[in-house]
C-alpha cells in the first residue's frame, strides 16, 4: 500500500468516526418537551396583593421570541407599587435545546439599554434556593431594575453556563421539561431601593410556576 492510499483510508476512517461520533451525540438530544399541565397566560390577575392587566406584545417581539406560551402583565398594588411581569415558555424540541433563550442581559442591551450594576442573587424558596440576576439599567433618562431566572422541571438557573450543565444531565432522556423565563421589572434609582419588592414577588411567582 503506498502513502496516498494510506492516508485516503485514514482520512476515510476518519470521516467515519467523526460521522458515527456526531450521530451518537445528536442521538443524545432527541427527545419531546413534557407538556405544562397550563400555559404562562394562566399566572392569576391576583397575585400577593398585586392587580394585574396584561399588555400587548409587539408583534415584531413575539416573532423573535418564538415562545409557546407567555405572559405580560402590569402588576399594581393599592400603594402604587408596579411591577412588570414577564414569562416565557419554550415548548418545543428545537427551543429547548438552545441554552438560555432570549437572554435578558443580551436583549435590552440591545434594545439600548445600558448595564449600571449586577448582582446575582439566591432567594431562599420552599423547595431550596432560587437563583437570581438582577440588573439595574438605564437608557436615555429612564431608569429600572430587573430581576430574571430560567427554570427546567426543578432546576433553575440564570447563566448559559449552568444551563448547559443541566442539558448535559438531561443527556439521553427521552422527555425533557420545558424551558421557563421569568423577568419582573421596576422604576427604580438603584438595585437596593427595588430588590425588596422583586425579592418579595419573585417568590410568589416561583411558587405559583411550581404547579406547572
Amino acid at each position: 500500500m503506498n502513502q496516498l492510499t494510506s492516508r485516503i483510508w485514514l482520512a476515510a476512517i476518519l470521516m467515519g468516526c467523526g460521522f458515527i461520533s456526531t450521530t451518537w451525540i445528536r442521538a443524545g438530544y432527541t427527545f419531546e418537551v413534557q407538556p405544562l399541565k397550563q400555559g404562562l397566560e394562566s399566572i392569576p390577575v391576583e397575585l400577593g396583593g398585586y392587580t394585574g392587566t396584561d399588555q400587548p406584545i409587539d408583534p415584531e417581539v413575539s416573532v423573535v421570541l418564538n415562545a409557546g406560551t407567555t405572559a405580560n402583565r402590569t402588576y399594581v398594588r393599592p400603594d402604587g407599587t408596579t411591577l412588570l411581569l414577564h414569562a416565557s415558555g419554550w415548548v418545543r424540541p428545537e427551543n429547548v435545546a438552545d441554552v438560555a433563550p432570549h437572554n435578558p442581559k443580551v436583549c435590552y442591551v440591545g434594545a439600548g439599554w445600558k448595564i449600571l450594576e449586577e448582582r446575582n442573587i439566591e432567594l431562599n424558596s420552599t423547595t431550596g434556593k432560587l437563583p437570581m440576576c438582577v440588573l439595574f439599567l438605564e437608557r436615555d433618562t429612564e431608569r429600572c431594575v430587573i430581576g430574571f431566572w430560567y427554570q427546567m422541571g426543578d432546576k433553575t438557573f440564570t447563566t448559559t453556563k449552568e444551563a448547559r450543565q443541566i442539558h448535559r444531565q438531561l443527556w439521553g432522556s427521552k422527555k425533557w421539561p420545558a424551558t421557563l423565563k421569568f423577568l419582573i421589572q421596576t422604576q427604580a434609582q438603584g438595585i437596593d431601593a427595588a430588590l425588596p419588592r422583586i425579592e418579595e414577588f419573585a417568590l410568589i411567582v416561583h411558587q405559583w410556576s411550581l404547579e406547572l
